[in-house]
């Protein structure tokens, strides 16, 4: 494998580990400090075993990283930098303006349209069809 195809490789598994919506939100929860997996849950609002198993794929992707003190488990980035490339990355998301000026003009029109319809179908007498039957 070439050295161009590794690297791609290991920035696709790098991202994949970050295309779940929780896996985001525990690496922003974690940006300036650590927390133990019911700090997180508190925070996230989620299944204790549902952060488990994020920090698990986290971990293995080595984005995070586990300091155990006494029976406490504290989690915490391997690179702090992480949480701003996060931050970073929003810009490549939000919705072009004009775009999504046009994506709501369409769904006034729309909604405009589909409510004409239905009064207009309400004032109208269902029409009947002939019976071709004999």
């Amino acid at each position: 494998m070439s050295e161009r195809r590794l690297v791609a490789a290991e920035l696709a598994k790098f991202f994949g580990a970050l295309s779940n919506p929780l896996r985001v939100q525990i690496v922003e929860e974690l940006r300036d400090r650590e927390l133990t997996v019911n700090e997180l849950q508190v925070a996230l609002a989620v299944p204790h075993a549902l952060v488990s198993q994020h920090l698990g794929v986290l971990r293995a992707n080595r984005m995070v990283i586990e300091r155990r003190q006494g029976k406490h488990v504290y989690y915490h980035l391997r690179h702090s930098e992480l949480a701003g490339i996060i931050k970073h990355c929003l810009k490549f998301v939000s919705p072009d303006t004009g775009e999504s000026e046009k994506i709501l003009d369409a769904i006034k029109h729309a909604s405009n349209l589909w409510s004409e319809g239905q009064s207009s179908r309400a004032s109208k007498p269902a029409r009947r069809r002939k019976d071709t039957s004999v």
